[in-house]
């Protein structure tokens, strides 16, 4: 069994029906890059924005098999495997989980940028 994430295209309080499995999260801020909302994948952060706030994310496990019949795409050379942090201060203490986000640019660009999610940003 492993973890699903699906990035929703809008923010939480737009969300009307709660899913029969898995939880949708919200909350959560972009360190290091930006979600592109209408394309749905990461891009460059702005110019001196440190954080930036994410859409409600649905979070469900599934298997591997099933994962692979989704079909997903998530760019020409496979999505970033992001982490997620309870604090700012990055270590395997605070590690929540890590989820796949689409990318048109390779995953080890966001790599060397540092990208990842965090639940606070003090």
């Amino acid at each position: 069994v492993i973890s699903h994430t699906e990035v929703l295209p809008f923010d939480f309080e737009r969300v009307r029906d709660v899913p029969d499995e898995g939880q949708n999260i919200h909350g959560l801020f972009m360190e290091g890059a930006r979600w592109d909302r209408p394309l749905s994948r990461l891009e460059e952060s702005e110019p001196k924005k440190l954080f930036t706030g994410m859409p409600a994310i649905y979070v469900t496990a599934t298997t591997a098999k099933d994962l692979k019949a989704m079909g997903l795409n998530h760019g020409p050379h496979g999505p970033y495997n992001s982490a997620v942090y309870k604090y700012p201060k990055r270590n395997d203490r605070y590690l929540i989980f890590r989820l796949l986000l689409k990318t048109e640019l390779h995953p080890y660009h966001w790599k060397l940028r540092g990208v990842c999610l965090v639940a606070q940003t003090e």
